[in-house]
């Protein structure tokens, strides 16, 4: 969700409050950094990337993050790899300041497939812009510059500032361009008070399930036997809720918390789910799992998405400009298994991960789908085409019809 012209610190806070438990005071330094790069000249301090932990927050600038080897970039894959916390992450984007505000857009990043994305998105460093206190600007080796930094800094005061200043600036600036397109191509308008809202309620900090009617407990039992294997997702009041099973996988998932749905005259069930409006962004992250996810809504089908076809396997399509097979798909392992069939006479069988591969899935569209081939009809053997040629013939030959001679008959 992407959520516009809205009071970017205000947002943010109350999210912190609701996710951060310990150390919330990181976010005064992001809120003061916010209104420092709000009255900045430079379009590069415009875009940033924020995390949400349970133990503290992080404001980063988008460019830092993916210049290989940065604090910025070592801070926003250091959590995908080496911790399991439930972190919520946003593009920020700030527009400008009114009456002392700063105002910007807001869009949700899932965090997980971010840091894996980021893994094939980096620019390596050539060398660091580091500004003393008089203002002037030393260019130095990144490998070398905080050594070589101790003798300068006599002369010309502090560092002031360090700039990175990656071996292609144009390659940053393409990967820059691509991703925040994407963010803003993909991302629906949404309400900031109804998302956080809807944060509280996932956190346990606002109580407001209502009790399921028996009657709409009855409908959710009969649309779950007939998709007994899908994550079936019943609309109510507002929300798509998930039951029993079903919930405590989407909560893992989502990244959401396991709740009691209380249902009147029967016992509570465990439920977790999302507000419709995010049905988008939900759904996919329980559909990349590999599950089928079933959406209902007022006893009709709102949507129904296959696991198979999160990645269709049997299908071809461009992997950093090779054509390429997709041949088997591992969820539990985070794997897919491909060919390089862009030298037919020499395949190539490689694996990469599933966020990278789906990226190129989406990017392709629904396109990647005739690319499947077609099943040949089944052709039957010769043993079944004479068992069949049996069946049309008579059991016995039939008998001659013969004319009786005169001299028989009576």
């Amino acid at each position: 969700m992407k959520f516009e012209n809205i009071d970017l610190i205000d947002a943010l806070r109350r999210i912190m409050d609701i996710h951060t438990e310990n150390y919330k005071e990181d976010f005064e330094m992001d809120s003061k950094l916010l209104r420092e790069l709000a009255a900045s000249d430079s379009p590069a301090d415009k875009q940033l990337l924020w995390m949400s932990r349970p133990n503290g927050t992080y404001l980063l600038r988008e460019r830092e993050v993916h210049i290989e080897g940065t604090f910025e970039n070592r801070t926003w894959n250091f959590y995908h790899e080496q911790t399991n916390d439930p972190i919520l992450t946003y593009a920020v984007e700030i527009t400008g300041i009114e009456d002392g505000i700063v105002k910007g857009n807001l869009v949700e990043i899932d965090y997980a497939l971010h840091a894996d994305r980021l893994k094939n998105l980096t620019v390596t460093i050539d060398k660091v812009a580091v500004t003393f206190d008089d203002d002037s600007t030393y260019y130095l080796p990144f490998q070398t510059y905080r050594r070589e930094v101790a003798g300068i800094d006599e002369e010309h005061g502090k560092v002031k500032s360090v700039a990175y200043l990656p071996e292609s600036e144009a390659e940053l600036a393409m990967i820059l361009r691509r991703e925040q397109g994407r963010r803003n191509l993909r991302s629906p308008s949404g309400d900031i008070d109804a998302h956080i809202h809807e944060l509280a309620v996932q956190h346990g900090k606002v109580e407001t399930l209502v009790p399921l009617p028996v009657a709409e407990l009855r409908k959710y039992e009969a649309i779950k036997r007939d998709h007994p294997d899908a994550l079936v997702c019943f609309a109510q009041n507002g929300y798509f809720e998930l039951y029993g099973e079903d919930a405590k996988k989407a909560a893992d998932l989502l990244g959401t918390k396991l709740l009691e749905k209380k249902v009147y005259g029967k016992p509570s069930l465990p439920v977790t789910g999302f507000k419709e409006a995010a049905w988008v962004a939900a759904s996919k992250k329980l559909w990349q799992s590999g599950s089928d996810v079933f959406l209902s809504k007022d006893g009709e089908i709102f949507k129904e998405l296959k696991g198979a076809d999160y990645i269709p396997v049997g299908a071809t399509l461009m992997v950093d400009g090779l054509k390429c097979r997709i041949d088997a798909v591992d969820f539990a392992a985070d794997e897919v298994r491909l060919t390089n069939i862009t030298d037919k006479s020499k395949p190539i069988p490689f694996t990469e991960n599933l966020a990278y591969i789906r990226s190129f899935v989406e990017d392709t569209g629904i396109a990647v789908y005739d690319t499947i081939p077609k099943k040949p009809p089944a052709r039957d053997s010769i043993r079944d085409k004479l068992k069949a040629a049996q069946k049309t013939q008579p059991t016995q030959p039939p008998k001659p019809n013969k004319n009786k001679g005169k001299d028989v008959e009576r």
